[in-house]
């Protein structure tokens, strides 16, 4: 599980996709982005979309943040869909996020770790 976590980090960072343009400090634009993602834990597997999320804009490339994460999950072979938190690191146009999931039945959180890939149309 760390090396994985390594590797997804390594990628994330080493990565020079930028399909963002520069922008100038005095224009207003406005975008839609969304972002589609696979995250991996203990006995369990969720493919993810992103959800609205609150990212703090540290440069054009870095955001961090945390967000809600609607998730197709596989939890000891058997399916579901759950809404996720989660936070999240933004490079580029890759997201690493770590979700947690809330099972009422057995009253227990469920973490994850994942990646995914941000989508951009202007």
């Amino acid at each position: 599980m760390q090396k994985t976590i390594l590797i997804l980090v390594a990628v994330l960072l080493f990565s020079n996709v930028d399909a963002q343009e520069e922008m100038s400090s005095n224009k207003v634009d406005f975008a839609l982005e969304g972002m589609a993602g696979v995250a991996f834990g203990k006995n369990f597997t969720s493919f993810n979309v992103g959800g609205p999320s609150l990212l703090l804009n540290i440069n054009q490339k870095v955001k961090v943040g945390f967000g809600a994460l609607p998730s197709f999950y596989i939890r000891n072979g058997k399916t579901g869909a759950k809404l996720g938190v989660a936070p999240r690191l933004d490079i580029n146009n890759w997201a690493l996020f770590f979700p947690f999931y809330h099972f009422d039945t057995t009253e227990e959180w469920v973490w994850s770790v994942g990646v995914g890939y941000k989508f951009h149309r202007k």
